[in-house]
């Protein structure tokens, strides 16, 4: 359902901001058209507001949102890590500085990202999985603060991905001519 959909993703997005790049994946499957997209779109806003409510909790809402941007997202941005290649120039003399290259890889995964919305039109569950796994992986690589524990965000997915079986296999058993026991 796109609306389920499009709700999940947007909790799963700001609960773990990684998952935000698949959410055009998610809104063109199982097939990229407008009103299902739409449909998915309104109800990930629908999600997006409600998880955001909370800040209308506070005495100034709209500070509250710049705490949360400083804490969050902000924070990130700026952030060092040691558990990156990304980041090793920092900690040991002579290394190159990756940083432009983290950059244009960032770029590279958010075109990504949009294209596949568009390719392949129609997505089948196994296409889905294995696309899901492959953008959270791209997230994953150009992250500057990795940790092992952030294998489980792609894990479910690729695992369905290789093994799964495909269907093909079973198209042809049904088209293979049957023969008859010789009496």
């Amino acid at each position: 359902w796109p609306a389920a959909r499009g709700a999940c993703a947007a909790l799963s997005g700001w609960t773990k901001f990684g998952s935000l790049i698949v959410a055009p994946l998610w809104a063109s499957y199982p097939e990229r058209r407008l009103r299902p997209t739409l449909v998915f779109a309104g109800a990930f806003l629908a999600a997006t507001l409600a998880a955001f409510s909370i800040l209308l909790f506070e005495p100034n809402p709209v500070h509250a949102a710049r705490v949360f941007w400083d804490r969050t997202l902000g924070w990130q941005i700026d952030r060092e890590s040691p558990f990156s290649i990304w980041d090793w120039r920092q900690y040991h003399a002579g290394l190159p500085d990756l940083h432009l290259l983290q950059r244009v890889l960032e770029v590279l995964l958010l075109v990504g990202a949009v294209a596949v919305y568009f390719v392949p039109r129609r997505k089948s569950p196994l296409q889905l999985a294995a696309l899901t796994a492959a953008l959270l992986i791209g997230v994953e690589l150009v992250l500057t603060h990795w940790f092992y524990l952030y294998l489980p965000w792609f894990f479910p997915f690729a695992a369905f991905a290789v093994l799964a079986p495909t269907a093909e296999p079973l198209r042809a058993a049904v088209r293979a001519p049957v023969e008859r026991p010789r009496q």
